[in-house]
């Protein structure tokens, strides 16, 4: 038997009822909506798009396919682009997946791409921010009321900033990519 929700009274403060949660009035306004429901599908804005050298150029690659070779993103503010996982190492491949960050940012011209790029003096590149869940909220990414999604399952983290912070695959994050926006259920 399934558990019995109760029932919430709704009492309007303003734009956004006061009987959502924290999530639900988030997203209300992400969506530009006054009531959401658990179990409602909604198209949200999203506010941060995060991806790292794992992810990337799979969802790259989507968006490219899907909005063409020439298309440009939604916003080049709104995408921040970190490696941290395939880094100091001689992989080629690996060493592939950044340089492919890297010819994107460039393309697009990403405003907040954080590139590990090897200096060859032994000094710390000063662009380079480390951990992405770190460098997010360092960076001031994270902010409370804000849509955060991220090509990683510990995205949620930034969670911990009153936002809204969710993992989402290489698919979604090409949608994202082109079109700034993103169904998701309540």
């Amino acid at each position: 038997m399934a558990p019995q929700q109760s029932e919430r009274k709704t009492y309007t403060t303003g734009s956004v009822k006061t009987g959502m949660t924290m999530t639900e009035k988030i997203l209300a306004r992400a969506s530009e909506k006054q009531q959401l429901n658990p179990g409602d599908n909604v198209w949200v804005n999203v506010d941060i798009l995060m991806t790292h050298d794992v992810c990337g150029p799979g969802s790259i690659g989507i968006f490219k396919k899907e909005f063409g070779e020439k298309a440009k993103v939604w916003d080049r503010e709104k995408i921040v682009i970190i490696p941290d996982h395939y880094i100091f190492t001689s992989d080629e491949r690996a060493n592939r997946n950044v340089d492919i960050l890297r010819d994107f940012c460039g393309e697009q011209n990403i405003k907040y791409f954080y590139d590990i790029k090897d200096l060859s003096n032994f000094k710390a590149n000063p662009d380079y921010k480390g951990v992405c869940h770190v460098a997010l909220a360092q960076e001031g990414h994270c902010r409370p009321g804000e849509i955060l999604l991220g090509t990683d399952s510990h995205t949620c983290t930034a969670g911990a900033f009153g936002q809204f912070a969710t993992g989402i695959g290489n698919t979604e994050a090409g949608f994202v990519l082109g079109t700034g926006a993103l169904l998701l259920k309540v």
